[in-house]
């Protein structure tokens, strides 16, 4: 939810009666906006009575202190996760400035480009005094926009996917790091400050609560799978019994999981591919997919090997699309082309794009892993499509917040027949923004994170709320100057 609070002047000035109705117009065409693009919204001015007293010939807009405190309490008592100051003509920016310190959440310094009024004024002012008094880490990252409501919407994605972070959780199958990949690695408790909790559970509740899952669930699913997908058995690496003990880990773990779960995370590697003998790759695959054999379901984000800050990206790239993430490794690289691959599964949606499910069902082929003692690898190619691509990232203990936006390639058979290892895997391939040295210099990790749709504008607000540094893949600079901080 959104606060939207309207300030005016506080003097008694001409054209007072004028400005009030030109103010409670643009309140109201502002939340109207954002209503109609599925946000919900508080109104502090209608709280305030303000509605009310412009009929009795009082002022709309916010204009004493104590008004100010009152609406700061309004928005925080609600659970505002931010709210969005309409600063259309004059108001005393120590109004705002008392608000900011008594409702500690994110703000945006907004009015539209109408020159009847003095909203940049207002803005550059208000914003000032911000930065000056910086009573709260919100008062120096606030965020400023003028007549673009459309970057309103961005940051209002944003905030939302910020503030349901840090009220989630995000489960840690095994604890990392896998295959010794530190960067898979962070610190926990300083990182709590974007998330809300991490647990950490043994792998070995997902196989003992696996021996548990009756067989019947089992072989409807398996039927399901069958009719659903094409699968190829091998008698090697994949038999239907190594598909059911698949399925069996994929259950318990989706049973492990509740409600206020945002990403999950499985280490898999050595204990469940080699120890336990199957690899675990149906939990990225139908975890974050609105549906498996048992029905429809939520959409949960899900990462491989314990990678905490790919966990993070995707669970961000979610929250902000509402699509399911795809995550998977840099498999590939050249100065034309980047290749995801992950090692046996990523989100089934991406096998056609289709918001039918079925549909990318049915390209999607399940053929013997590659590594591992057993299981099936659950393999496609991603149609083209535009994507946003991110990836959080720590560099000497400073985190940064790398992204771009990325124009999807036909996987043709020039890029087919070199496939070799892996090839049974999901691949997804998107033109290079750098070049292949570029690239991999820049780059902090292995995995990456993507969704369809263009998110730029918000994972710069995600960045901004963070306080963290936002690198765009897509400019030159940002690398250029990422690069030379070293």
């Amino acid at each position: 939810m959104l606060a939207v609070a309207t300030y005016t002047d506080p003097r008694p000035t001409s054209l007072a009666i004028e400005r009030e109705k030109a103010l409670k117009n643009k309140h109201l065409q502002l939340i109207r906006t954002l209503q109609d693009s599925g946000f919900e919204v508080l109104d502090i001015n209608k709280e305030l009575g303000k509605y009310e007293i412009l009929e009795k010939g009082g002022n709309f807009g916010i204009d004493s202190m104590e008004e100010s405190i009152k609406a700061a309490s309004i928005a925080s008592s609600k659970g505002a996760s931010g709210v969005i100051f309409g600063l259309w003509h004059w108001t005393e920016s120590n109004l705002i400035t008392a608000f900011v310190r008594e409702a500690n959440m994110p703000i945006l310094l907004y009015a539209d480009d109408d020159p009847a009024w003095a909203g940049s004024t207002c803005i550059t002012s208000v914003g000032a005094s911000l930065w000056e008094s910086a009573v709260n880490e919100y008062a120096l990252r606030h965020s400023r926009l003028k007549g673009d409501t459309e970057k309103v919407k961005s940051w209002a994605r944003a905030v939302e996917a910020v503030k349901k972070l840090s009220r989630s959780k995000i489960v840690l199958f095994g604890s990392p790091y896998t295959l010794g990949m530190e960067h898979l690695m962070d610190d926990i408790p300083r990182i709590k400050r974007l998330i809300g909790d991490f647990l950490m559970l043994d792998q070995y509740l997902i196989i003992k609560n696996a021996e548990n899952i009756e067989d019947d669930i089992v072989e409807s699913f398996y039927s399901w799978l069958i009719s659903k997908t094409n699968v190829e058995f091998d008698g090697k690496m994949l038999t239907p019994e190594s598909l059911k003990r698949q399925i069996r880990l994929y259950l318990a773990t989706k049973r492990l999981i509740n409600e206020n779960i945002v990403g999950v995370s499985i280490k898999c590697q050595p204990e469940l591919s080699e120890v336990y003998g199957t690899t675990a790759c149906f939990i990225p695959a139908f975890l974050p997919f609105p549906l498996d054999g048992e029905g429809e379901k939520p959409v949960i984000p899900a990462t491989c090997e314990g990678d905490i800050k790919g966990t993070i990206s995707s669970s961000v790239l979610y929250l902000l699309s509402g699509k399911p993430p795809l995550f998977g490794d840099i498999k590939y690289v050249d100065d034309n082309i980047v290749i995801i691959a992950n090692c046996g599964a990523s989100s089934l949606y991406y096998a056609k794009l289709s918001e039918d499910p079925e549909e990318n069902l049915r390209a999607t082929t399940l053929r013997g892993q590659c590594q591992g003692k057993s299981g099936a690898a659950l393999g496609y190619r991603t149609p083209p499509a535009t994507f946003t691509i991110a990836r959080l990232i720590r560099r000497g203990g400073r985190y940064y917040l790398l992204y771009f936006l990325g124009e999807g390639v036909e996987i043709g058979e020039d890029i087919e027949n070199k496939l070799l290892w892996g090839k049974q895997w999901p691949h997804t391939a998107i033109k290079n923004p750098l070049n292949k040295e570029l690239f991999i210099t820049v780059m902090g990790a292995n995995h990456l994170s993507a969704v369809p749709g263009d998110y730029r504008e918000e994972i710069k607000f995600i960045a901004r709320l963070w306080g963290i540094k936002a690198v765009n893949l897509n400019d030159r600079i940002d690398v250029k100057t990422f690069l030379e901080e070293l």
